[in-house]
């Protein structure tokens, strides 16, 4: 007779998943694998979406239960071609030639009070619609699937992880109707992100919704210390903080890689940039000051959005020291981190991000490469990088010109040395996910289910 206890049943609703390509997408396709070989019987919730097929899934492709989504800014153009057809002049008869009825006419309101109007449509038609985010089209299709999965395999806890906040609806209602203990988990924040892009109306409403939500919830998982002091105030549920984390086994090469000696001085950037919140400008006005010395610096931004970099590169002068790239997959773009001779973080400058750590952060540190943050000096992420003496974190000009001329002198002297262990040390996500597990365990244990035998 099979004396083993019955593997614990856990479900995880992701809208991100692998193979599709996103921060939130890594985070849980590690978790999924931490657990699966920790013994966990894991499922996964996801969304088929068209992002780029570049992760690979790391848990049989049968764990794995992927849902249609509606997208809900699919009808926004098109109210709007609507909209504007409407403050257009009627057609007047006319003896117009051929040639004259090919011209379209100006809209009757002008240019720039069309664009105006539009703006104000699309605006409105986003505060209504996209309630709670844009991913509010994937919450039935996810409920639907979620009820059909429970009704032959029932877990014993549900975990979901935000953003999108759609993730925790779905789970809270899939608790509600099996009667499960669910789990929230927050990457970034609901109704205090500091990017929160809605009217205080809505803000409103909204902080009265999270606050239901989350009082169903068994316990909230943050990925912030700064985070988890005001959830615990806000919603007095069991919180932990789980940061995200590096799997050094990732690595196309088993950091640290050997420095490079000949060349400019490579400062490296990878990720999004988030144009008029997260600045570089600070390194560029950096680069200014140092004057002739600068000509032994390159910037490369490689990602999205970064023309908005290179924009702001032109206001500062620099943009002859500065390259774009398009976006890599994941894996390239941790080679690319193994062989910079420094590594750029940006965060917002401003008090409401002190506690945002974002992601990329982590990738970085696994590298071993000397990280220069543009950020607050307080900042939870500043705090990493200068008390684990990973390189520099700071908005202060002068601090950012001194350490990167060290720098080029360090490079030309035979090339940037590599972080040491003992800055990477217990930001591995096997490490984090530990504090996941456990808390799993204690909900698990709280709530015995009925319908699972032993074997």
């Amino acid at each position: 007779m099979n004396t083993q206890p019955p593997a614990r049943r856990i479900l995880i609703v992701s809208y991100w998943f692998p193979p599709f390509s996103a921060v939130a997408a890594v985070r849980m396709g590690k978790l999924a694998k931490y657990l699966f070989e920790r013994g966990w019987d894991v499922r996964v919730l996801a969304a088929d979406d068209t992002n780029p097929r570049e992760l690979k899934v790391e848990i049989p492709a049968d764990r794995v239960l992927y849902t249609p989504s509606t997208d809900v800014d699919r009808y926004i153009e098109a109210t709007l071609d609507r909209a504007r057809s409407l403050v257009r002049k009627p057609k007047a008869e006319s003896n117009e030639t051929p040639f004259m009825k090919t011209v379209k006419p100006l809209s009757a309101a002008g240019p720039k009070q069309s664009s105006l109007v539009r703006t104000a449509l699309r605006r409105a038609y986003q505060e209504i619609v996209r309630l709670p985010d844009n991913r509010a089209g994937w919450l039935s299709y996810a409920n639907k699937a979620g009820d059909r999965l429970i009704a032959s395999w029932r877990p014993d806890v549900i975990f979901a992880t935000s953003p999108p906040v759609t993730s925790l609806i779905a789970a809270d209602r899939l608790s509600r109707r099996h009667h499960i203990p669910w789990i929230a988990e927050f990457r970034d924040l609901w109704c205090d992100n500091p990017y929160y892009e809605y009217s205080p109306l809505r803000r409103s409403f909204e902080r009265m919704w999270e606050a239901r939500v989350l009082a169903r919830a068994a316990a909230i998982v943050s990925v912030s210390p700064v985070w988890q002091q005001a959830a615990l105030q806000r919603f007095g549920r069991p919180v932990i903080t789980a940061m995200n984390g590096f799997v050094p086994e990732d690595y196309p090469e088993r950091p640290p890689v050997a420095p490079e000696a000949s060349g400019p001085l490579r400062i490296v950037y990878t990720g999004h940039i988030y144009a008029g919140h997260r600045d570089p400008g600070p390194l560029f006005a950096a680069l200014r000051d140092l004057g002739s010395r600068a000509a032994d610096v390159v910037v490369e931004f490689i990602g999205t959005a970064i023309e908005a970099a290179t924009s702001v590169a032109d206001q500062y002068g620099v943009a002859h020291l500065v390259k774009a790239f398009p976006p890599v997959p994941y894996r390239r773009s941790l080679e690319i981190q193994l062989h910079a001779d420094v590594l750029l973080h940006l965060q917002w400058c401003d008090p409401k991000e002190v506690g945002t750590v974002a992601g990329k952060i982590f990738d970085y540190f696994g590298a071993r490469r000397p990280i220069l943050g543009i950020a607050l000096e307080d900042s939870i992420v500043a705090k990493m990088i200068n008390e684990r003496a990973a390189g520099l974190a700071t908005n202060d000009t002068a601090k950012i010109a001194k350490q990167v001329a060290a720098w080029i002198a360090e490079k030309k002297a035979g090339g940037v040395a590599p972080l040491p262990p003992a800055a990477s040390a217990g930001l591995e996500r096997d490490v984090q996910f530990e504090k996941i597990e456990h808390l799993f365990d204690g909900i698990v244990a709280g709530a015995p289910n009925p319908t699972r035998k032993a074997g």
